[in-house]
């Protein structure tokens, strides 16, 4: 008897043993086996964050919003306000940023996908986005009104009551319900804009070096100016969710489409206004262009495409942490660069504004759930 059969008869006799089951590098069984065990170690493994440079895009893009979102607020004050700075047609500017929008997403496209026609692959789509075009068209062009009248932490504290627009059309268009928290942040950022608010309406110039004195009703007007501007901000990006919902489209094809309706409308607009055609007519198009102008149109114009990539690489706690920074350098930059005179209403008011962005978003308990807490 040979030993293999002895080693097979001694198997048998032993009923409590299992059968072995020999499975070999070329058999089926071992290369499904090997393909699960490479699928479960892809799923428990992080996927591999895109770079650049050797840094990782999300700790790129985060200082760049932040410099973008305080340098943006900072240009437009000085281009609207500081003499020399003022004989630019608005309409133009807005346009122009636009341009500079429409030829990244072109770029971006080809380099992404090789083409941009994913853009126009569905012209019924793409036709919607002509609304919030033209909303945000409307915000820009506001925006450049507003900055000529309010000092920069007024504007830029009351340009975040969008938060407060958005909670409330998501409800009214998107049928949304929101929770306790939404509704306490939404409480506690209109208290933080009517503080910073009230200070501007006060009697006393904020911005000794940047204007003349303007008059409670002026600055009145710059608060209804600047809060249509985030309505309509809010209102378009509202819009966009609600029409676009299920709609496979990448994001720089629907920032293309954007640009593409709002340099038609801006044109429009630029054409039937009596001041901007008057203007361009006798003065050409980019009369009163200097750097300080085309920075503001540059920062201005990436800035969406910046958000985009903040939602792409990063997450909503890193955008709530920019949109912080970004109030608190810009108020800083103001004292240094307008001569700002900060008061404590002010820094309350701030204060409250951007713990609200962090409690919107639940990235920090909600206070009033604390107190309850406590309470019980």
């Amino acid at each position: 008897m040979s030993l293999g059969a002895g080693v097979r008869g001694h198997r048998t006799s032993s009923p409590a043993a299992a059968p072995e089951v020999i499975v070999h590098a070329e058999s089926p069984t071992f290369r499904e086996k090997e393909k699960e065990e490479h699928k479960e170690r892809a799923a428990n493994s992080e996927p591999e964050r895109p770079k650049l440079f050797g840094v990782e895009i999300r700790y790129l893009v985060l200082p760049l919003l932040t410099a973008q979102n305080a340098s943006a607020v900072l240009l437009m004050r000085a281009v609207s306000s500081l003499p020399g700075e003022k004989e630019f047609s608005t309409q133009a500017a807005v346009i122009m940023q636009e341009v500079f929008k429409l030829l990244a997403c072109v770029v971006i496209l080809l380099v992404t996908e090789g083409t941009v026609n994913s853009a126009w692959n569905k012209p019924q789509e793409a036709l919607k986005t002509a609304v919030p075009a033209l909303l945000y068209l409307f915000q820009n062009n506001t925006q450049y009104l507003a900055a000529s009248i309010l000092d920069v932490a007024t504007y830029t504290v009351s340009y975040q009551s969008k938060t407060l627009w958005t909670g409330i059309l998501s409800v009214v268009l998107l049928g949304r319900t929101m929770m306790c928290h939404k509704w306490s942040a939404i409480a506690m950022l209109t208290a933080g804009v009517v503080l910073v608010n009230l200070s501007n309406v006060g009697k006393g110039r904020t911005e000794a070096r940047a204007l003349e004195e303007k008059t409670p009703a002026e600055k009145l007007m710059g608060l209804i100016l600047i809060n249509a501007a985030a309505l309509a901000s809010s209102g378009a990006g509202v819009y966009f969710e609600k029409i676009l919902k299920g709609v496979k489209i990448s994001l720089w094809a629907r920032n293309l489409q954007l640009a593409f309706y709002s340099i038609i409308i801006g044109y429009i607009v630029l054409f039937s206004t009596v001041e901007h055609r008057t203007r361009v007519a006798e003065h050409g198009f980019f009369h009163g262009f200097t750097v300080a102008t085309w920075l503001c149109v540059t920062v201005n114009a990436f800035g969406g495409l910046l958000c985009g990539a903040v939602i792409k690489y990063a997450d909503a706690v890193s955008k709530d942490v920019s949109i912080g920074a970004s109030i608190v350098l810009s108020t800083s930059a103001s004292i240094f660069f307008f001569a700002y005179a900060v008061t404590t209403q002010v820094v309350v008011g701030i204060l409250l504004v951007i713990y609200s962005v962090f409690v919107f978003s639940g990235n920090v308990k909600n206070p009033f759930e604390y107190v309850v807490s406590i309470a019980k």
